[in-house]
């Protein structure tokens, strides 16, 4: 009886050990969905599916493993009177992605 007790309550130790009760594997609420890193800022996603034209200019760098998106993916720019804006091409859905400076 009295080793039965023991091994109940290891088993119940071990399990309790096991559970996760905290989120760490969550996005904390000011961490961006995605970002790149460019020429030392930080832009973080602003929108997709933005309209774009002629105006994007090829920054003729790609995406890495310091960005928050997939690797070798070209980046554009593209000035405007919020201020310069990167864009990359999804290469699944071929929608245009926006990143700001926060």
């Amino acid at each position: 009886m009295n080793n039965k007790f023991v091994i109940i309550l290891i088993l119940m130790l071990l399990l309790s050990g096991c559970s996760n009760h905290s989120a760490n594997n969550l996005p904390k609420g000011d961490d961006p969905v995605s970002w790149i890193n460019f020429e030392g800022k930080k832009y973080e996603f602003y929108k997709t599916d933005v309209s774009v034209d002629d105006s994007l200019i090829s920054t003729n760098e790609k995406t890495d493993a310091d960005d928050g998106v997939e690797s070798n993916l070209e980046i554009f720019k593209a000035e405007s009177e919020n201020g310069v804006s990167l864009f990359i091409q999804d290469p699944i859905s071929k929608e245009w992605v926006e990143y700001r400076l926060k």
